[in-house]
């Protein structure tokens, strides 16, 4: 049993302690890799930009982040009328170069809604990628 736990232990320090300095903000085995230069890049594939969407539907958020060593990032939908988080998801997924995300949000609304639909990631080397589509939700 104790061999397990130092397996999984050494997996951990493993996958986020490639070379670099310490996450000087103290959030554990964040690893900083200073030779990183590259921002992630993010594709969403769903909800397309502008897309409208009935009360009571469903956002189908969907896409790809590809890097080469992520961390951490979130989706969030905000209503733009009043800048209000209507749903956020956060992720921390560290050293993966590739990752295929997907978020539903069934909707309800009582007035048309402009929405827009986040997707931020941040890689090892602090580097961040973001992107966002608007979409409308009808009554």
């Amino acid at each position: 049993m104790k061999i397990i736990g130092f397996f999984i232990i050494s997996v951990i320090i493993i996958s986020c302690s490639r070379s670099g300095v310490p996450d000087p903000g103290g959030g554990g085995p964040h690893v900083i890799t200073t030779t990183d230069s590259t921002d992630p890049v993010i594709d969403i594939f769903s909800p397309m930009a502008n897309q409208v969407i009935q009360s009571g539907d469903t956002i189908k958020i969907r896409g790809r982040i590809t890097d080469n060593g992520l961390y951490r990032g979130f989706i969030r939908i905000t209503n733009d009328a009043t800048n209000a988080v209507v749903r956020e998801q956060l992720y921390e997924i560290h050293g993966f170069t590739f990752y295929n995300f997907s978020l539903d949000h069934k909707t309800f609304v009582t007035a048309v809604s402009d929405y827009t639909v986040t997707v931020q990631f941040e890689d090892h080397g602090l580097n961040v990628g973001t992107r966002s589509v608007q979409v409308k939700v009808n009554p």
